[in-house]
């Protein structure tokens, strides 16, 4: 009987033996990938982070446009200023650049764009 035993112990030895050395490998596999995956992982950081990024000529178109805008926002205070020069007693408070006269109507751009947009389809 104590031989049984010896020879049931010394088989489930080897068996755990296997499956430890069955263990071993798949988390040597599973390490493998987690480096695969990290390294695809920084792969896709980088290409993030330069897509994310503005273009150099993106970034001069945008300063342009910015610089047009604050022209044409000093063209317009400049033109105000001149009409209440010419005029004394004009209130140059009702003066809004955002405003456009339509058939001696004070209206929205949008409301004019739209206005016209309705004339095109007539």
């Amino acid at each position: 009987m104590v031989m049984s035993c010896m020879i049931a112990l010394a088989c489930e030895k080897a068996d755990l033996g296997g499956k430890i050395e069955g263990v071993a490998v798949e988390k040597d596999e599973l390490l493998k990938m987690v480096s695969e995956l990290e390294a695809r992982l920084k792969e896709f950081e980088l290409e993030a982070s330069k897509e994310r990024r503005p273009t150099k000529g993106l970034e001069e178109l945008l300063l342009f446009k910015k610089e047009i805008v604050e022209q044409h926002e000093k063209d317009f205070h400049r033109a105000v200023m001149q009409g209440g020069y010419f005029v004394k007693s004009l209130d140059l408070g009702l003066f809004d650049p955002f405003k456009d006269v339509k058939d001696g109507v004070l209206l929205d751009k949008d409301d004019v764009a739209v206005g016209e947009e309705d004339i095109g389809r007539e």
